[in-house]
């Protein structure tokens, strides 16, 4: 008796759902939300004579930097979600198989990303990450900014951009181009669009391993999971590292 090979569900033919002028609204919302909490948050930094600086922990930027998120989930809910549905995005089950990997590729992208800082400290004489000041501004940090920071960059900013780079931009990139090749194209967005040219060619790396985990799983649980822990470990080096000098 032959064997049963069930292969795993096709993708719909007429794709996720939803298509680049939704991607395109989405951003359009995302980019009217930021320009209002941005407004909003200056004009409240004036009235209670808050002075600027302090980096994304403090208080009015910490509120501002939520809202750009927030904003952007706006904006993928009204032209993506609500059109198609969460599970079009990847919000959707998987095999614990996924979940299971997600720890060896951690250290296997983990490897690649310190092995390629290493080699821009190499060629270049240093390497100076630009978001310890953004966050911090460069000061100590108490506990409660870590629980703070850790809130904002390890959970809503994974959760946010995993949506949107591997939740609704994957599967238009897909529909057109291999998986190799939509995987890489993806990962080249990621690292450009965070505009720090420092830290591009470790974001790519990171960018690979996501996608790769969207492609594999067609979820982007397995990726938030993965982005959460990166995150976090990035946190908790500032962290550290900032706290080394107040410690006596």
């Amino acid at each position: 008796m032959e064997e049963e090979i069930i292969a795993p569900p096709a993708a719909p033919a007429d794709g996720p759902g939803f298509g680049w002028r939704d991607l395109g609204l989405a951003l359009l919302v995302f980019v009217a939300g930021s320009a209002a909490v941005i407004i909003l948050a200056r004009f409240v930094a004036a009235a209670l004579g808050l002075q600027p600086g302090g980096g994304l922990l403090s208080p009015v930027a910490y509120v501002a930097g939520v809202g750009l998120y927030l904003a952007l989930l706006l904006g993928m809910y009204l032209f993506g979600a609500r059109r198609a549905g969460w599970a079009a995005l990847g919000l959707r089950g998987t095999s614990w198989l996924n979940f299971a990997l997600v720890p060896l590729i951690f250290v296997v992208g983990l490897s690649a990303l310190l092995s390629v800082n290493l080699l821009i400290t190499r060629v270049a004489g240093s390497f100076e990450n630009p978001q310890v000041e953004a966050i911090s501004g460069g000061k100590a940090m108490s506990l409660g900014e870590l629980g703070a920071g850790l809130l904002l960059i390890a959970v809503l900013v994974p959760f946010v951009e995993e949506l949107f780079f591997r939740g609704m931009l994957y599967p238009l990139l897909r529909r057109r181009l291999a998986a190799p090749l939509a995987v890489v194209a993806n990962a080249a967005i990621f690292s450009a669009v965070h505009a720090i040219p420092v830290l591009m060619p470790g974001l790519f790396i990171v960018g690979l391993c996501l996608a790769f985990l969207r492609e594999r799983s067609g979820s982007v649980w397995p990726g938030m999971l993965y982005h959460a822990m990166q995150n976090s470990l990035a946190m908790l080096a500032i962290y550290a590292v900032l706290n080394m000098g107040a410690i006596k």
